[in-house]
């Protein structure tokens, strides 16, 4: 387990959006994008803190939709899949659907252009993903392990 994951993840965002809110809601205008991951879509081997941990923010990114949108301030949920980083680097297992940070930025700057809440990438990956929740877990388990080979 790793403790500062989750103090990265979920406490250093809580605490940021926490001194942002108030300051953007007298204003009356504004934008918070939270970085969530297709991890936080429903349980996967090799994440037990961080899938959580993402799963929580793209819980609080649709809260804050929901509260501050209709108060002139816009929210954004940017859900990357594996983006080829120094930290990727270190992983023991197969990530498919790698993406350069060229193309994890240029899917960014297209989807806040469009105006998306959430910003998924690469989308023949994420929508696999999010069409597996809708599985009952039995089925859902057996096909993660399946995919992962874990």
């Amino acid at each position: 387990y790793e403790w500062w994951t989750d103090e990265v993840n979920l406490v250093g965002t809580l605490c940021g959006v926490g001194e942002l809110v108030p300051v953007l809601l007298r204003q009356g205008s504004g934008a918070i994008a939270l970085v969530g991951s297709v991890a936080g879509y429903g349980g996967l081997p090799k994440a037990t803190v961080y899938g959580p941990t993402k799963a929580a923010l793209i819980n609080l990114a649709e809260t804050l939709y929901l509260d501050l949108s209709p108060r002139g301030v816009d929210v954004f949920l940017i859900d990357p899949g594996f983006v080829a980083t120094p930290l990727t680097a270190a992983n023991d297992f197969h990530m498919p659907a790698l993406q350069t940070p060229v193309q994890a930025a240029q899917a960014i700057v297209d989807g806040f252009a469009r105006g998306d809440f959430e910003i998924h990438f690469p989308k023949r990956f994420t929508r696999v993903l999010k069409a597996l929740q809708w599985l009952p877990r039995r089925f859902y388990f057996r096909l993660v392990r399946r995919a992962t080979g874990l």
